[in-house]
């Protein structure tokens, strides 16, 4: 684990030795002076004492006299000499009174100085430790109320230091959570609503099948005819029922945000060839002819699956639409912006009022089929739309409608 230093412990530890390093320098600088200064006493002096000498003495040679000062050793003789006439005491008042004082207040001053950097550093440690347990109880305080689900705080400050990290990794933290929280808000809405509108729409054929079975129960004597009526009402009822679940619970899923879409390559002409495919026999039951006109090497970005899906419910809504005899015609075209799929019928077309309600959830226009319960479109529209599309339906009363779905590069 790399070690991650504190950015006000870094100042401090700086600070510190800042100080340290220029009272260093400050008393080396100040015993070099003072050292100095003793040197040149010295020189003045032994100088003095021999000119003395010499003056006293001509007949001493200068070889005698650098002996006399290359021999610091002494038996003692010549300092008692000085101290029973009163030289040494005389000249140490003179002369080392005043510089052992400057040593004496240079030392002090020193110290002096060296208890304030000290002083300044323990001030700046405790500071920052207590800086550091302001901000450690206000973490506390915060991972209280998010574990009370208070999540609209705002916390995330820009730093380098570990508590500065440990801020931001909370935030990140809160916003997941939010966002989590209120992704799951939007399911139980979903749910919700999935379930109120599947309970409303099964009363119609959780009616009729009741009906049918106690008719079925109550009349032994049933003819068979009748009797098979019934019974493939029921099946048929049941299939719708089973359609309209599944394809509630997929609407919702996707509203939700619970299902995630692929983005993959799909090609335009292979995605309209099986929804032909798959629609080809109810479009021959009703006696519509499926007609494709496909650019070659047209491709979309988009998740084959739920795109073959609603794909599938605006041709099959076309197909409803058509009148016997007549055809569904599905093109493909590619651009530099987009890739359109396009979908025309030939039925009576929609008003302008209802293309404004078209893709509403259990809208049922006024020439729907008996049996449409109207939520393929409303789930084609939400698939489209989620990955970066859009649908646009154009259409005249008396002359069939188009719908034109476009993906985006």
């Amino acid at each position: 684990m790399k070690l991650r230093w504190n950015e006000e412990l870094k100042k401090v530890l700086l600070c510190l030795c800042i100080f340290v390093a220029l009272s260093l320098v400050l008393l080396n600088l100040g015993l070099g002076i003072f050292r100095n200064q003793m040197r040149r006493d010295y020189t003045t002096l032994a100088a003095g004492v021999l000119e003395n000498v010499l003056r006293l003495y001509p007949q001493v040679s200068e070889e005698g006299l650098l002996q006399l000062l290359d021999q610091p050793k002494t038996t003692g003789e010549g300092e008692a000499l000085l101290a029973r006439y009163g030289i040494f005491t005389e000249y140490g008042s003179r002369t080392l009174e005043g510089k052992e004082k400057r040593l004496h207040f240079f030392v002090l001053g020193m110290n002096l100085f060296l208890a304030g950097i000290l002083a300044l550093g323990a001030g700046g440690i405790l500071i920052y430790l207590r800086r550091r347990q302001q901000r450690i109880r206000e973490l506390q305080h915060y991972m209280e109320r998010l574990s009370r689900g208070d999540y609209c705080l705002e916390l995330e400050e820009n730093g380098d230091d570990e508590l500065s990290g440990l801020r931001n990794e909370i935030y990140r933290l809160t916003v997941l959570l939010k966002e989590s929280a209120a992704l799951e808000q939007r399911r139980r809405r979903a749910l919700a609503d999935s379930v109120a509108d599947i309970s409303h729409q099964l009363k119609t054929p959780l009616t009729s099948m009741t009906i049918l079975m106690d008719n079925l129960l109550a009349d032994q004597e049933m003819d068979k005819i009748t009797r098979h009526h019934f019974l493939s009402e029921v099946s048929r009822q049941l299939t719708g029922m089973s359609w309209l679940i599944a394809t509630m619970l997929k609407l919702s899923r996707l509203e939700a945000g619970v299902v995630e879409l692929g983005r993959e390559p799909v090609e335009a002409a292979r995605l309209v060839e099986e929804c032909a495919a798959r629609l080809q026999t109810a479009a021959e039951w009703r006696d519509v002819s499926l007609e494709m006109r496909l650019q070659p090497g047209a491709s979309l970005t988009a998740d084959e699956k739920w795109t073959l899906e609603a794909l599938c419910n605006i041709v099959k809504n076309a197909i409803e639409h058509s009148p016997g005899g007549s055809r569904v015609q599905i093109e493909t075209a590619e651009n530099e912006i987009y890739t359109e799929i396009r979908v025309t019928d030939s039925g009576t077309g929609i008003s302008r009022e209802e293309r404004q309600k078209l893709f509403q959830r259990f809208y049922r226009g006024g020439n729907a089929a008996e049996d449409s319960v109207g939520i393929g479109l409303a789930l084609a529209k939400e698939v489209v739309e989620q990955q970066h599309g859009h649908i646009q339906v154009d259409s005249e009363e008396g002359k069939g409608t188009v719908f034109s779905l476009k993906f985006m590069k």
